[in-house]
């Protein structure tokens, strides 16, 4: 008994690192703000050029926007450019985020069986 405890807290804990893990469009717009404050960090601090431990956190938000926006970053590095691409993505996953919501399912009150709500409704 004990042992299987072990195994449903080791399966929990498999299925909790996944779904923290995973990479849904308002885990990536998150991101984006983030990298947004670090790209307006340079142009506050002057930096010409945005970090380099930036670019694959970057990158990855951009693969998951969009698949043009990693190649529209290319090689560029330059803080105002680097943001205009960000604004871009972050419109990607704006958009990816409203379709990914679905409707609630509707829960009947007092707990009546769906079919005779049907036939209750249909004989008034």
């Amino acid at each position: 008994m004990l042992q299987q405890t072990i195994e449903e807290q080791e399966r929990y804990q498999r299925w909790h690192r996944g779904s923290r893990r995973a990479m849904t469009p308002r885990r990536l717009l998150q991101e984006s703000d983030e990298l947004l404050y670090w790209v307006e960090e340079c142009l506050v601090q002057q930096v010409r050029i945005v970090p380099g431990w930036l670019i694959p956190r970057l990158m990855a938000v951009l693969r998951h926007a969009h698949p043009t926006l990693p190649a529209r970053l290319g090689r560029e590095r330059r803080p105002e450019q680097v943001m205009e691409i960000i604004y871009d993505a972050q419109a990607a996953l704006m958009e990816q985020a409203c379709l990914s919501r679905k409707p609630a399912e509707v829960i009947p009150l007092f707990g009546r069986p769906r079919g005779r709500m049907l036939k209750e409704a249909a004989s008034v």
